[in-house]
């Protein structure tokens, strides 16, 4: 691979983490603001796309990760934010920090933290072969 080869690859995958980052947000966000009754959508789904948006933020620095690299990276950084809640530092934080990080541990979140790195994971795989 030539070196404009491997600019030209770094450019694309950032410009596609760009637009997946938006679109996760976008998502997490209508799943808090409009409830419709069902779990999945009103809690579980924004838990699940905060992990997904920490993949595209990795992909962001690092666009040559392979997806299970930069999958674990976005894991393990959500585990860590949501240990992190355990020290009750983040209920004393500003407001938005609080929103940002939580304040309440839950393992439920966990969990939809594997799903979510997962999901991003496979829907990486699939996107590249296509």
């Amino acid at each position: 691979m030539r070196a404009t080869d491997g600019r030209v690859l770094r450019a694309v995958r950032r410009r596609h983490a760009v637009v997946g980052l938006l679109v996760t947000i976008a998502l997490g966000i209508a799943s808090r603001r409009f409830p419709i009754g069902l779990f999945v959508w009103d809690k579980s789904l924004g838990d699940a796309l905060y992990t997904v948006m920490l993949y595209f933020i990795t992909l962001l620095a690092r666009p040559t990760l392979r997806p299970s690299a930069a999958g674990a990276a976005a894991l393990s950084l959500s585990v860590a934010i949501e240990l992190f809640q355990l020290t009750e530092v983040p209920a004393r934080l500003p407001r938005a920090l609080q929103i940002a990080l939580g304040t309440t541990f839950a393992w439920h979140d966990i969990a939809c933290y594997v799903v979510g790195a997962l999901v991003a994971v496979a829907a990486h795989r699939i996107g590249e072969r296509g």
